[in-house]
């Protein structure tokens, strides 16, 4: 009798799993047809839909006249529109198996508030369903220290504008050379990589630095004094050039700092992280974290925990957290909901879970950075038991 029970929720679970991935679909086609942009195929859905029961066609016209009447405020953000899904499951959960239907296509005018915002009210015709997912574009850009930007492309062979040193540009990397002066007072250069880039740097002492994508180095264009700074936003892997009498400090956001004399590691410190983790691949470094510093030796990661302000150390597998700068991502018993954090780094992708629970799915692999998306998708959707549906740029992430 238990398992006959079972197999009943099983399958109204499933039921509604399905229910709700219809309503993400029709809610894209929805925001299309009010945006004007909407194809052929679109076009029979949305018909199809709107004739399977008067309900569709009065909801439809109740959600086509609120959008055009009322002030235009989109797009939304994610985190928004993800928020009020969250609680559309909460209620969902509350009410009778009869109210379901009602609260079910409430959910498709909270995400036609963020989906149509995420194709900016186009009126020209244009395919977004079929549109495969694209890796996000943009140029690395150098900040000088007079405030000048310049946009780094190959092509571009050197920088004039720091009459101290010279600077190349070649295989997406830029190095410093050829001190001409020695400087009294320390001046700073900023290398910014954009979502979908990477850049790596040469400093004047020989380090080498990879930047990940969204992410920001602020260094000197020559090292003077006594230690080595720079500050890091985002990710860098590091190849620190060893002079016993300079320590090399890396400095981020979170007062969280990592000193080194000659050594490789990685450090993670996107703002909107809830970590900063230090990975040491050689040698030996210092992470200090208010005030409390901790030694870590090779295949050792340090962990804060920037809410709580605690920190865990914990033995890992160095290569794993470095695979970014060899075109890999690499996963080991990561959290869902982080690794997509990371593909969105990389991706022209908005991501919404249909339970909250789904983030908390955990997923080791390796999967190629420049792989077709949908190829990365199967294979994670195999690994972590999810399912993920893709309608233009956003991903819908359930249960299977």
């Amino acid at each position: 009798m238990k398992k006959v029970e079972q197999d009943k929720a099983q399958k109204f679970e499933a039921s509604e799993q399905e229910a709700l991935f219809n309503t993400f679909k029709i809610s894209r086609r929805v925001a299309e047809d009010i945006a004007g942009c909407m194809d052929e195929t679109g076009r029979q859905e949305l018909e199809a839909w709107l004739q399977e029961l008067d309900e569709h066609k009065t909801i439809f016209q109740d959600i086509k006249d609120e959008l055009i009447t009322q002030p235009r405020t989109w797009p939304y953000s994610g985190e928004q529109v993800e928020c009020q899904l969250m609680m559309f499951h909460q209620r969902r959960a509350k009410v009778s198996r009869r109210s379901i239907s009602w609260w079910r296509y409430v959910a498709v005018f909270i995400l036609l508030l963020g989906i149509a915002g995420g194709i900016h009210w186009r009126v020209a015709k244009q395919d977004v369903m079929n549109t495969p997912i694209q890796m996000a574009q943009g140029y690395a850009v150098l900040v000088l220290s007079n405030g000048e930007k310049v946009t780094l492309q190959d092509s571009l062979g050197s920088v004039s504008e720091e009459p101290s040193v010279d600077i190349q540009v070649s295989d997406q990397m830029i190095s410093y050379k050829n001190e001409r002066e020695r400087v009294r007072e320390q001046t700073y250069n900023r290398l910014v990589v954009p979502r979908g880039g990477e850049f790596k740097v040469e400093l004047a002492d020989g380090t080498r630095v990879w930047l990940n994508a969204q992410s920001e180095l602020r260094y000197p264009v020559q090292f003077i004094g006594n230690q080595r700074v720079v500050y890091l936003k985002g990710e860098g892997y590091f190849e620190v050039t060893s002079n016993e009498e300079k320590p090399f400090i890396v400095r981020t956001l979170s007062d969280v700092e990592v000193k080194v004399l000659g050594t490789r590691f990685n450090v993670s410190a996107y703002e909107d992280d809830a970590d900063v983790t230090t990975t040491l691949a050689e040698g030996s470094v210092e992470v200090t974290v208010g005030g409390e510093s901790i030694r870590i030796v090779p295949n050792e990661q340090l962990v804060f925990d920037k809410k709580r302000h605690t920190s865990l150390l914990r033995e890992v597998n160095a290569s794993v957290y470095s695979a970014w700068k060899d075109g890999n991502f690499c996963f080991e018993n990561q959290r869902l909901e982080q690794i997509m954090e990371q593909l969105k780094r990389w991706y022209e992708i908005e991501v919404f879970y249909a339970r909250e629970e789904v983030k908390n799915c955990r997923f080791t692999g390796d999967l190629k950075k420049y792989d077709n998306f949908e190829k990365i998708v199967k294979m994670i959707e195999e690994v972590a038991g999810v399912k993920i549906n893709i309608n233009g740029n956003s991903i819908v992430i359930g249960a299977k």
